[in-house]
């Protein structure tokens, strides 16, 4: 099962949830990721352990991975 995540201050908000041997489930979680990416967020795949995120481009969905983050740009300075 993957989960389609945006990543907050207070915690990770879950968008979307997705089973690859489902096609509804997964044509459902891609809507909801590009929808997002058309506003411009950033997209990465977290580590199983959590510890790292995989930078990931494109219009399709890894569907292969257990969690995908999405966050907005952040300014530094």
């Amino acid at each position: 099962m993957g989960k389609l995540l945006r990543q907050l201050v207070e915690g990770d908000e879950v968008l979307a949830e997705w089973d690859g041997t489902d096609p509804a489930s997964v044509e459902s979680a891609e809507r909801e990721y590009r929808r997002w990416l058309d506003r411009g967020d950033y997209v990465a795949v977290r580590s199983d352990d959590g510890a790292h995120y995989e930078p990931i481009s494109g219009d399709r969905l890894p569907v292969d991975a257990e969690q995908v983050i999405l966050t907005t740009a952040m300014g530094g300075g």
